[in-house]
C-alpha cells in the first residue's frame, strides 16, 4: 500500500495541487449556484434552466476561442493563472450580487474564463514530455480534479450545516461564495508558482489511447473530456465527414446521433435535480450537498470497474446497459413524482444518487471507446471532438427545455421527457454495429487491467513541431 501510494504521488506533478483546489471550488459552486438562485434570489426552476443553457452556451463558445488563442500563444501557463483568478473574482461578485440579472451575467463570465484552463491543462501535461508518460500523467490530473470536486461538495455540506447555527441560510450561502472566491484566487497564486513553462507544440498524435485509458471522472455539468479537442473542429470538415460516403461510417453517424439525444436526456434530468431536492422535497441545503457528494463518490469508485467491465463485455454492450439503467432511474423518478407529493425515503434517495453516479463512469468511458472504435483511423480525432461538441450542445438545449417543462408541467414532465429521450437513444444504439474487439496497441482496455500496463506497452507515434517565437502558428486539422 505504501509503495503504491508513493508511485501514485510520483506520477503526479506539483501543480496538480492547484487543479485540485480549483476543482474543490467548482465542486462547491455546482450545487451552491442553484441554491443561491432558489433560496436567496427567489427564482424558480425555469430560471435555472435559462441560466444553465446560457452559461453552457458561453462555455462552448469560450472553449472554441480559448483553444485557438492557446494555439496562437507561445505560452500555456497564463491561461491557467488568469482562469483561476477570474473565477475567484466572479465568485466574489456573486457574494454581493443584488439581482438575478447580475447573477446571470457573472455566471456566464465565470464559465467563459473557467474553460480557458480546460483548453490547456492537458496540453501542459503532454508537451515536452515523453509520450509513454502521457496517459499516466493525464490520469493523475483527472484524479486530482475528481478528488477536489468531491471535497468541495463535502466542504459545502459541512459549511452550510455549521452556518445554520449562527446565521440565516441566505447569509451563509453568500459567505460561502466569498470563501470559495478566496480559494480560487489561492489556486491562481499556486498555479503561478507551480505550473511549468512549456514550449508549445502542435501534437498530431491520435488521442484515442488517452481517451480510452483515462475517460472522464468529473460530473457532466462542467466538463466533457477531452475538452481541448473542441478547438480542433472545423465546420466544413465536420460537414464533409457527415455527408461524404467516404467520411464517417453509417455506424459512426448513428452513434453520434444517439450521443446528442442521450445528452439531451441527461440534461433534462440532471439540471433541475438540485432544485427538486431544495424546493419540492424541502431538504436543507447541507443535505442537498451531501447527496451530490455521494453521487460524485460513485463516479470515482466506478471508473476502474467500468474499464474492466468494458474489457469483458464490449463497449457497445456497456453503453446500452448503462443508458438502460439510467432510463429506469429517470422513469421511476418521474412516476414517483407524479403519484406522490412526499419525498422518498432517505435510503431510496441515497441508492438513487449512488446509481446516478456509478453509471456515469460506465457511460462516459464506453462512449468515448465506442466512438473511437467506430470511426475510421483517419477521422478518429474528428469523431472524438464531435462527440464532445454534441454533448455540449445537447446540454445547452436541455438547460432551456428543462426549465420550461419543470416550471409549467412539473419536475415529473422533465424527467419523463428525459426517460423518453434515453429510450430513443437506445433504439438508435441497437442499430449501431458492435465493433470487433482488437488487440492492437491502440486499445488499452483490451490489452491491460491497469493504466500503467498500457503505458508500458504503448509506443505511440508522435509528430510534433516546435514553434519559433517569430513564426505564425498553424492550426492542426
Amino acid at each position: 500500500m505504501r509503495r503504491a501510494s508513493q508511485t501514485w504521488w510520483r506520477d503526479g506533478e506539483p501543480w496538480f495541487g492547484a487543479v485540485a483546489l480549483a476543482n474543490l471550488v467548482m465542486g462547491t459552486s455546482s450545487v451552491l449556484i442553484p441554491l443561491m438562485l432558489s433560496r436567496d434570489l427567489g427564482r424558480s426552476v425555469g430560471t435555472l434552466g435559462i441560466l444553465t443553457g446560457l452559461v453552457s452556451l458561453v462555455g462552448v463558445i469560450g472553449s472554441l476561442l480559448w483553444g485557438r488563442l492557446s494555439d496562437a500563444a507561445h505560452r500555456r501557463k497564463p491561461f491557467v493563472v488568469v482562469s483561476y483568478a477570474a473565477v475567484g473574482v466572479c465568485f466574489l461578485g456573486m457574494a454581493f450580487v443584488p439581482s438575478f440579472e447580475h447573477f446571470l451575467w457573472i455566471n456566464m463570465l465565470l464559465n467563459f474564463f473557467w474553460v480557458a484552463n480546460a483548453s490547456v491543462t492537458v496540453l501542459i501535461v503532454i508537451e515536452n514530455r515523453e509520450p509513454t508518460s502521457w496517459e499516466t500523467k493525464i490520469a493523475r490530473l483527472n484524479q486530482m480534479g475528481a478528488i477536489g470536486w468531491v471535497l468541495g461538495l463535502v466542504a459545502g455540506s459541512a459549511a452550510l450545516a455549521a452556518g445554520a447555527y449562527v446565521a440565516p441560510e441566505t447569509t451563509t450561502i453568500r459567505a460561502l461564495f466569498a470563501l470559495i472566491a478566496v480559494g480560487s484566487i489561492g489556486a491562481s497564486a499556486l498555479a503561478s508558482r507551480r505550473v511549468p513553462r512549456t514550449i508549445p507544440k502542435f501534437t498530431e498524435r491520435r488521442f484515442r489511447g488517452i481517451a480510452l485509458a483515462v475517460g472522464n471522472l468529473l460530473f457532466e455539468r462542467r466538463r466533457f473530456a477531452p475538452f481541448h479537442l473542441y478547438h480542433r473542429l472545423r465546420p466544413s470538415k465536420v460537414w464533409g465527414a457527415l455527408r461524404d460516403p467516404h467520411g464517417f461510417r453509417p455506424g459512426t453517424r448513428r452513434f453520434l446521433a444517439a450521443t446528442f439525444v442521450t445528452f439531451l436526456g441527461l440534461g433534462l434530468f440532471g439540471i433541475p435535480l438540485p432544485l427538486l431536492l431544495s424546493e419540492r422535497f424541502a431538504l436543507p441545503s447541507s443535505v442537498v450537498f451531501a447527496y451530490f457528494a455521494l453521487q460524485q463518490v460513485g463516479v470515482v469508485i466506478a471508473f476502474p470497474l467500468a474499464a474492466r467491465r468494458i474489457r469483458r463485455r464490449g463497449n457497445r454492450s456497456v453503453q446500452i446497459g448503462t443508458i438502460a439503467a439510467r432510463l429506469i432511474l429517470f422513469a421511476a423518478t418521474a412516476a414517483f413524482l407524479a403519484l406522490s407529493e412526499r419525498p422518498p425515503a432517505v435510503i431510496a434517495l441515497a441508492i438513487g444518487f449512488a446509481v446516478y453516479g456509478l453509471t456515469w463512469s460506465y457511460f462516459q468511458l464506453s462512449g468515448i471507446a465506442l466512438v473511437s472504435r467506430l470511426a475510421k483511423r483517419e477521422n478518429r480525432g474528428l469523431a472524438l471532438g464531435l462527440y464532445n461538441a454534441l454533448a455540449g450542445v445537447g446540454w445547452v438545449i436541455a438547460g432551456l427545455a428543462s426549465g420550461v417543462l419543470a416550471e409549467w408541467q412539473g419536475y415529473q414532465a422533465s424527467f419523463a421527457a428525459a426517460a423518453a429521450l434515453l429510450l430513443v437513444a437506445l433504439l438508435i444504439l441497437f442499430r449501431v454495429p458492435a465493433p470487433a474487439p482488437s488487440l492492437s496497441r491502440d486499445d488499452p482496455l483490451e490489452r491491460s487491467d491497469t493504466l500503467q500496463e498500457h503505458v508500458d506497452r504503448a509506443q505511440p507515434s508522435v509528430k510534433t513541431r516546435r514553434l519559433r517565437p517569430q513564426s505564425r502558428p498553424e492550426l492542426a486539422p
